[in-house]
């Protein structure tokens, strides 16, 4: 069975070149090195852009990661003018990223399995206690840094910026931004290790510190 498992893998990952000319042709940019495990989920509105730098990777099947429940990894720009930009060796797991206006991703950060990405509440409610259609409206840009860890079902929310080497843990709701270096997790996200040069200078306060490695 697992080397049936490997077979299939080897497979899937041997088409990355076919579905990187599928997503050209569908107008996104696809650079160098292009890595795609079965088939992927692309929604481009006229006008948008979404752009992939050189070794990015998606995963869209169990094979690949049992986290990732089957489902395909979904990219999406739903307003003209949006942008997602996945840079260099960004990697993502059966996840969601979303924008109305714009969700930036720095190089080496890794997505996991059913995480989310959103720059929109999609919905704004009216005086008259309706509900909008108009994602751009309620939208704030969503930039991540780079080598970011993004834990298994994670969900960012519009107008957050991460730093740089931060770790969402598993499951957290980012509301509010991350600060580099720094370990968050739980709903709403909270700091549970901060920046190593405060915890240097006694600047950290009384959140509980855990290793990095710690499983989230």
């Amino acid at each position: 069975m697992q080397l049936l498992r490997l077979l299939k893998k080897y497979m899937l990952t041997f088409l990355s070149p076919f579905w990187g000319v599928i997503l050209k042709l569908r107008g996104l940019s696809v650079g160098r090195g292009f890595v795609c495990i079965g088939r992927p989920g692309i929604n481009r509105t006229s006008g948008s852009t979404i752009s992939l730098g050189d070794e990015v990777s998606l995963c869209n099947t169990g094979i690949a990661n049992p986290l990732a429940e089957g489902g395909r990894c979904r990219l999406a720009t739903i307003a003209p003018g949006a942008e997602i930009k996945l840079a260099d060796r960004v990697g993502v797991s059966s996840s969601i990223i979303c924008a109305a206006t714009s969700v930036v991703i720095g190089e080496g950060t890794i997505i996991g399995g059913g995480a989310m990405i959103l720059d929109t509440d999609f919905h704004l409610q009216t005086k008259e206690g309706d509900w909008g259609t108009d994602p751009q409206a309620v939208s704030r840009p969503v930039v991540i840094g780079r080598k970011c860890f993004i834990g298994a079902r994670a969900i960012i929310l519009k107008g957050v910026t991460v730093g740089d080497h931060a770790v969402i843990g598993a499951g957290s709701v980012v509301t509010r931004d991350v600060a580099s270096n720094t370990v968050v997790a739980g709903n709403p996200a909270t700091v549970i290790r901060g920046n190593p040069r405060d915890l240097e200078s006694g600047t950290q306060g009384d959140s509980e510190m855990i290793p990095v490695n710690s499983k989230l």
